[in-house]
């Protein structure tokens, strides 16, 4: 009984991602199942992310106002809960460990598909039970 009622659960997920083309991918995957807003750069997502407040946040790090770390901090400073997943084309070290010390809930190296993304979505309701 519980599965379907995660199933059933509609969820705002907001996409901080500079190419266009990948934002459509995150729209397109959740079409009619969750809520997706999205933005091209840190300045348009933060204030998404204070008007709509995400249940999942989906960020790139090069982005063209300011690094996806930057914002995953700030977002981290407003709320310790926040369930942040840096999806990125880098695959250094150091990313990796910056996005460590900002606490994300996950690292998804590009390209990446529409089953990588559900399976954070599957893993963020898994912490709702």
């Amino acid at each position: 009984m519980p599965q379907i009622q995660l199933e059933q659960r509609r969820l705002r997920i907001l996409v901080v991602e500079d190419n266009g083309l990948l934002r459509k991918l995150f729209s397109e995957a959740f079409r009619g199942k969750h809520m997706v807003y999205s933005a091209s750069g840190a300045e348009e997502g933060w204030k998404l992310y204070i008007d709509h407040a995400p249940h999942i946040i989906f960020l790139d790090i090069g982005l063209p106002d300011a690094s996806g770390h930057e914002l995953a901090r700030r977002i981290r400073q407003h709320t310790s809960t926040a369930y942040i997943i840096m999806a990125t084309a880098s695959d250094y070290k150091e990313d990796a460990e910056e996005a460590r010390q900002n606490q994300v809930d996950g690292f998804i190296t590009k390209p990446f598909d529409k089953g990588m993304i559900s399976n954070y979505i599957d893993k963020y309701l898994a912490t709702q039970l």
